[in-house]
């Protein structure tokens, strides 16, 4: 899939089966303790911005090789037109890019994250079975 960021053209890959399950371990310590918030956001009880204390607490507690772990194995997939050729946006730990800020790289990260694990975090988070769709 191929996005636009502040002028700048990515082309974000899917993570492997086995990076997908490293960065969904990750994560879900983190969702976990959201549970009750995203709950009543879906259902229209809140609104996002009663969400961003919720997640700004959480990730604030997360080790820094947890969140360096799930950047770096979601930046690995991106890469960004430069010129003709496009280049990694990651290389041996290293953004190529002095121009991608938090922002850019947030999105990048959320972007494949929704693309790779979108099917795996969209479980019911009720406990819930999901009836299965007819073939």
């Amino acid at each position: 899939m191929e996005i636009e960021l502040k002028g700048h053209f990515y082309r974000v890959g899917k993570l492997s089966v086995f990076d997908q399950l490293k960065v969904a371990r990750k994560l879900l310590p983190v969702l976990s303790g959201m549970v009750g918030e995203l709950q009543k956001l879906r259902g229209g009880e809140a609104a996002m911005e009663t969400l961003l204390p919720a997640l700004a607490t959480v990730i604030g507690d997360m080790q820094d090789s947890d969140c360096d772990a799930i950047i770096h194995a979601c930046l690995s997939v991106v890469s960004r037109q430069n010129g003709k050729a496009w280049v990694a946006v990651l290389r041996q730990g290293e953004l190529m890019f002095d121009d991608i800020d938090l922002g850019t790289l947030l999105q990048l990260v959320a972007q494949v994250i929704g693309d790779s694990l979108g099917n795996f975090f969209h479980a019911p988070l009720d406990g819930a079975t999901v009836p299965p769709q007819p073939a």
